[in-house]
C-alpha cells in the first residue's frame, strides 16, 4: 500500500509537472498533498485494527480454516471502509452530498477497488504474521536454552542429593543389616540404588517424559526411603489410568516428594504418610503431594528444589500452569499442588 502511494503520487506529480491536461488545472494540493493526507489518515488505524485482530486470532490458536474465512471477511469490510472514507473525504473537503450517493454507485466504486484494497490487507496480515512469528520462534529457542539449563541444573541437584554421604551411607548402612535378615531385599535395594542413579543420567536430555516414566523412577527413590525409615514412611501414589502416557517435565516429582522428607520429619512428627495423585480434571493434568508432617515455615517455601521446580514450569508453560506449596488446615500437613496443561505423547 505504501509502495502504491508513492508510485500513486509519483506518477501524479510528473503528468502535473509535463503539463498533462487533466492535471495542469489542478492545484499542487489537490494532485499531491491531498492523496497523501486521505492515506495518513486512513492507513494507520486501519494497520492497527488489522493487526489486533490479527494478534489475538494467534494468541487464541485459531484453526487455519476459521482464520481464513475471518480475514476474507474483514478484507472485505475493508474495501468497505476505504470507499466509505473516500465519500466522507470528498463531503468534507470538496463539499459533496453524501445523500447524491446511490447504493449503486458506492457498490461499484467497492468492487471496482477491491482488488487493490485486498492486496493491502494482504500485505498488512502478511508482515503481522511474520513478525509474530519470528518473535515466536526466537522465543522457543531462548525457551529451550533456559529449559536445557533448569533441567541440568535439576539433575545435579538430584545427584547431589543421591551422592550426598549422608543419603549413601545411611542407605548402605540399611543394605548391610538386609544381608543377613533379608538377602533378597538388600539385592533388591542395591538394584535400586543402582538404576535410580542411572535413570537420572539418563532423562539428561529429556525435556518431557510420560507419567508411568516419571513415577517409575521415583517408586525407585520411594523404595530406599522405605528402606531407611521402614515403618515411619508410607507412601501411596494413584496414577490415574488416562493419564499414564501424558507428558510431564522429567524430574519433576523427586524435589517435591524428597521436599517432604527433609522437612515432614521433626520433633513430634515421627511417622510420615505422603500421598502422590497423577489425575486429569478437564484439560489439565493435576499433580498433588500431601504429608501429614511438620508445617513448613516461609523460608522453607523458598529452597533450592522448589525454586527450580517453579522456575522450569513457568519457562514451560508461562502463566498456563498453576502451582500451589502450602500448611493444610489445622497443621494437619502440606500441599503441594501443581496444574499443567494436559498433553498426550
Amino acid at each position: 500500500m505504501v509502495t502504491y502511494n508513492i508510485v500513486y503520487l509519483g506518477r501524479r506529480t510528473i503528468l502535473k509537472l509535463i503539463g498533462r491536461p487533466e492535471y495542469f488545472e489542478l492545484s499542487w494540493w489537490t494532485t499531491s498533498f491531498e492523496p497523501l493526507l486521505s492515506s495518513f489518515l486512513i492507513v494507520p488505524p486501519v494497520i492497527l485494527l488489522i493487526v489486533i485482530s490479527t494478534k489475538t486470532m494467534i494468541d487464541k490458536d485459531m484453526k487455519w480454516s476459521y482464520v481464513f474465512i475471518i480475514h476474507f471477511a474483514l478484507s472485505f469490510v475493508y474495501s468497505l471502509a476505504i470507499t466509505l472514507f473516500g465519500y466522507v473525504y470528498q463531503s468534507i473537503f470538496h463539499n459533496t452530498s453524501l445523500l447524491a450517493i446511490t447504493l449503486e454507485d458506492f457498490f461499484v466504486l467497492t468492487m471496482f477497488g477491491s482488488n487493490l484494497n485486498y492486496l493491502g490487507y494482504v500485505g498488512f496480515v502478511t508482515i503481522t504474521y511474520g513478525y509474530y512469528y519470528i518473535q515466536k520462534i526466537s522465543s522457543t529457542e531462548i525457551q529451550k536454552v533456559q529449559l536445557a539449563k533448569q533441567l541440568q541444573d535439576v539433575r545435579l541437584q538430584v545427584l547431589k542429593s543421591q551422592l550426598n554421604p549422608h543419603f549413601l551411607f545411611n542407605t548402605l548402612n540399611a543394605i548391610a543389616s538386609l544381608i543377613q535378615e533379608d538377602p533378597l531385599k538388600a539385592q533388591h535395594t542395591i538394584g535400586n540404588l543402582g538404576d535410580l542413579l542411572r535413570d537420572v543420567l539418563l532423562v539428561k536430555d529429556e525435556r518431557m517424559i510420560t507419567v508411568s516414566k516419571e513415577f517409575a523412577i521415583l517408586k525407585k527413590y520411594i523404595d530406599i526411603m522405605q528402606i531407611r525409615f521402614s515403618d515411619h514412611l508410607t507412601f501411596e501414589g494413584y496414577i490415574q489410568e488416562e493419564v499414564q502416557k501424558a507428558l510431564i517435565p522429567s524430574m519433576l516429582l523427586q524435589p517435591i516428594i524428597e521436599n517432604s522428607f527433609k522437612h515432614g520429619y521433626a520433633y513430634g512428627y515421627t511417622d510420615l504418610k505422603v500421598d502422590l495423585t497423577i489425575c486429569k480434571k478437564e484439560k489439565w493434568l493435576v499433580v498433588e503431594v500431601k504429608n501429614n508432617g511438620a508445617p513448613i515455615t516461609e523460608a522453607q517455601k523458598d529452597g533450592l528444589g522448589l525454586k527450580n521446580v517453579k522456575e522450569r514450569l513457568w519457562t514451560l508453560y508461562g502463566d498456563k500452569h498453576e502451582f500451589l506449596f502450602k500448611n493444610l488446615e489445622n497443621h494437619s500437613g502440606v500441599l503441594t499442588h501443581i496444574k499443567i496443561p494436559l498433553d498426550k505423547e
